[in-house]
């Protein structure tokens, strides 16, 4: 192995002599001249030397009545000479190492892992304001203070590293598991209902039922109850005191409710719609730095817009190069009338908004019957629904 580096260090050709090279050889080695890689073709041999010692030997092979023939030129002298020869190419490569050793000090993308509550868009807005994110320079970065300063800003998360994978850095976190809700048990309360229904299931965690399933009830009517007095057992001895109980009660009753509800929806509908022409706007989006490619202006009044990138990628990795395209589309708000069908869908999308804030988490509707009215330009909806939800509401107990 040495020999081969030696040898590709200075350099070697590779010549082939025809008829009988046994007087040559003999005179090169009394001028001290060392071959290699001997081999028979033919009526020829094939012999390795050194440049320097091939030039040396023009005028023996004269004397000697023979004529080389040059097959390889290998090593570092010819390559070196190879390349000066193009000094555009050896130029580049010597400017495209050094852009690569000057982009490989900054950070070419951040990655989040391990988010389940939070949002990747919410760790990399924590990131950038720790200095964190893509085109920082990474020279003196320091991943154990830039993770303990993206921590104090989420405090959602309980473990957070941030990692370097060569150019790219990632933010690996683990996220707390949602604080149990604090009861007070040394309040004391009842479990009332809400509102009038027909009790379904009744889960009393902690004090006494008081309702039955099926058993309709009204407003206010006491559910569960935390402050009782001890039930008798008919068959044993009757105590000469019975002892109360007094504390939180905890439990969960759903039921069958009645419920009404009505919206009003007019007629004209406003609206807002595409007016004139689009305006695109390109950029070139390096190390997150953006470069319009012209010059553009945002419309005036009301617009939409929406953007579309496209990032280069290699071997599988996003590069911190994409095309950005920006598209600005204006607005005129109009009027419509809606045709029957039309209305009577905005009246029911009107009232399922209006179920959604009214009815508790959890809540669903079981039947319900719905009625169209037509008052002039409103359309009136009415909705009769039966309705399964909760209608346990814990109530103090107060004794002043």
């Amino acid at each position: 192995m040495v020999e081969r580096v030696a040898h590709f260090l200075t350099g070697w050709v590779e010549f082939y002599i025809s008829g009988s090279g046994a007087r040559f050889l003999n005179a090169a080695a009394k001028t001290g001249v060392e071959f290699w890689g001997f081999r028979r073709e033919g009526e020829g041999t094939v012999l390795r030397g050194k440049p320097k010692d091939y030039r040396r030997l023009r005028p023996l092979f004269r004397r000697c009545g023979l004529t080389p023939r040059i097959r390889k030129k290998r090593g570092f002298p010819f390559l070196a000479a190879r390349l000066w020869k193009r000094k555009g190419m050896a130029l580049g490569v010597l400017c495209g190492a050094g852009v690569y050793l000057f982009l490989s000090g900054f950070c070419w993308g951040v990655t989040v892992t391990g988010t389940q509550a939070l949002t990747k868009n919410q760790v990399l807005a924590a990131a950038r304001e720790n200095g964190i994110y893509m085109g920082m320079s990474l020279r003196g970065l320091d991943p154990k203070d830039a993770a303990l300063a993206i921590q104090n800003d989420l405090p959602e998360a309980t473990w957070l590293s941030v990692n370097t994978d060569g150019c790219f850095l990632e933010v690996a976190l683990q996220e707390a598991l949602p604080a149990p809700e604090v009861v007070d048990d040394r309040e004391w309360s009842n479990i009332v209902a809400s509102r009038a229904g027909t009790v379904v299931s009744v889960e009393a965690e902690r004090g006494r039922q008081e309702v039955r399933l099926g058993e309709t009830v009204e407003e206010g009517q006491l559910l569960i109850a935390g402050l009782y007095q001890q039930e008798v057992d008919p068959y044993s001895p009757v105590p000469e005191e019975l002892y109360q109980i007094l504390g939180a009660a905890r439990g969960s009753v759903q039921a069958l409710t009645y419920r009404e509800f009505t919206v009003e929806v007019p007629r004209e509908q406003k609206e807002l719609v595409p007016a004139g022409e689009r305006r695109t706007c390109h950029s070139l989006v390096v190390f997150g730095v953006r470069i319009p490619l012209g010059l553009y202006s945002v419309p005036e009044g009301e617009f939409r817009s929406w953007h579309d990138s496209k990032s280069w990628s290699s071997l599988g990795r996003a590069l911190p190069l994409c095309w950005e395209t920006v598209t600005w589309e204006p607005l005129e708000e109009v009027s419509r009338v809606r045709e029957e069908e039309a209305w009577k869908e905005a009246a029911l999308r009107e009232l399922r908004r209006v179920q959604r804030e009214e009815l508790p988490p959890g809540s669903q509707v079981v039947e319900e019957s719905l009625a169209y009215q037509f008052q002039g330009e409103t359309c009136v909806l009415t909705a009769t629904c039966r309705c399964l939800e909760e209608i346990g509401q814990v109530r103090k107990i107060s004794f002043e």
